[in-house]
């Protein structure tokens, strides 16, 4: 390319990994006091090098007149890259955060985390990993470098072998929602789904001796499990799998309990720990099934679930998803940059979010019908 004389040079390739990003960042960081460059990686997964690339050294970046009218895989719109990912501002003095998972997609963790950022006015932006392995993902944090991980499904356990040191509530568990990069650039995990369960729950009710079911076993279960624990909560835990509610069981010196056994006992709060109702359809539980003074769903979107919906039919008090959602990202925050949280903002950021995306829904289920 440099046999052409040129004011810029553009790179372009497409992220297959995470892997692929610290490529480019690398090749931006050693050419670019030598060229003008423009280096970006397209698809999904790389997203991070479209705002990255700017603080590696690419004098641009690329995005879209608006989300419909992407002209590459992977594009951002100009939009979200100034509101939510604040581009004019990112320099190479800026962290880097982000919420890795596989998918990754729907995540609205960049617009809570963002928007808390901006309004706390530090300089750091949190991106959407797309982890196919664990591997990529950690060789990714390593090298950017990152500074702060948000862990979603499906690592919250994988993610242990990985790190140099848990704190004891996380062990505990053997479960990680959050990873700080410390100084030393070791990697250390923590557990703030714990505070995502119990937050809402104080504000209602007292935890100690309260009789609380808990549907599912996995990494999010768990927190929820022991933390109630912890608290002086009676747990109950309904599984599909009868093994993994068993041992969760044992570990946390709580009960299993049988679906068909259900309907003969009353509960304080029903928690759903699984992510039925993500698709709107299904619910964890049936309706008759739901006895419980208040009711509980970890799924934040959509915000009303199927099972909402029949706790609220039934009169029963609701915590939606999101306040978890929002109580453990802003415990996640605190954690990062030891600032308070900007828990308000933080919550009507992600509402609006959820507004949109549901008029979003609303537009392509209609422009289907017409077509």
């Amino acid at each position: 390319m440099l046999a052409a004389p040129a004011d810029f040079y553009k790179i372009v390739t497409t992220a297959t990994t995470l892997s692929d990003n610290v490529a480019m960042m690398k090749f931006l960081q050693t050419q670019s006091d030598k060229h003008a460059l423009i280096g970006l990686c397209m698809g999904e997964q790389g997203l991070i090098s479209r705002v990255l690339g700017v603080r590696a050294g690419s004098v641009f970046t690329f995005a879209a007149p608006s989300a419909d009218q992407k002209t590459a895989p992977g594009q951002i719109s100009a939009q979200h890259l100034r509101s939510i990912y604040r581009i004019d501002q990112v320099d190479v003095a800026t962290k880097v955060y982000g919420v890795a998972g596989d998918p990754i997609g729907h995540s609205l963790s960049p617009v809570i985390m963002n928007t808390a950022l901006r309004r706390e006015n530090v300089n750091a932006v949190y991106l959407a990993l797309h982890a196919k392995t664990l591997k990529d993902l950690i060789y990714c944090a390593r090298e950017i470098p990152i500074h702060g991980l948000s862990i979603t499904m499906p690592y919250k356990q994988g993610i242990l072998e990985y790190l140099d040191n848990t704190d004891a509530h996380t062990a505990k568990i053997g479960a990680c929602n959050t990873v700080v990069r410390g100084q030393d650039g070791k990697l250390y995990g923590f557990n703030t789904d714990t505070a995502g369960v119990v937050r809402p729950l104080e504000q209602r009710l007292s935890l100690e001796g309260a009789k609380i079911l808990v549907v599912g076993a996995g990494g999010a279960a768990r927190a929820a499990v022991f933390g109630l624990k912890e608290r002086g909560a009676e747990i109950w835990i309904l599984n599909r799998s009868a093994a993994p509610a068993q041992k969760l069981a044992r570990q946390a010196k709580a009960r299993t309990i049988k679906r068909a056994d259900l309907r003969k006992v009353a509960f304080d709060v029903i928690i759903n720990a699984t992510p039925v109702g993500m698709n709107n359809t299904e619910s964890p539980l049936k309706e008759n099934e739901i006895q419980a003074r208040v009711v509980f769903d970890m799924v934040y979107d959509p915000v009303e679930t199927p099972l909402l919906r029949m706790a609220r039919a039934k009169g029963l008090s609701v915590i939606p998803g999101v306040e978890m959602f929002v109580h453990q990202a802003a415990r996640q925050f605190e954690i990062w940059t030891g600032k308070p949280a900007p828990a308000d903002d933080m919550l009507r950021a992600v509402t609006i979010a959820l507004q949109e995306r549901v008029a979003a829904r609303a537009r392509e289920k209609a422009s289907s019908k017409a077509s």
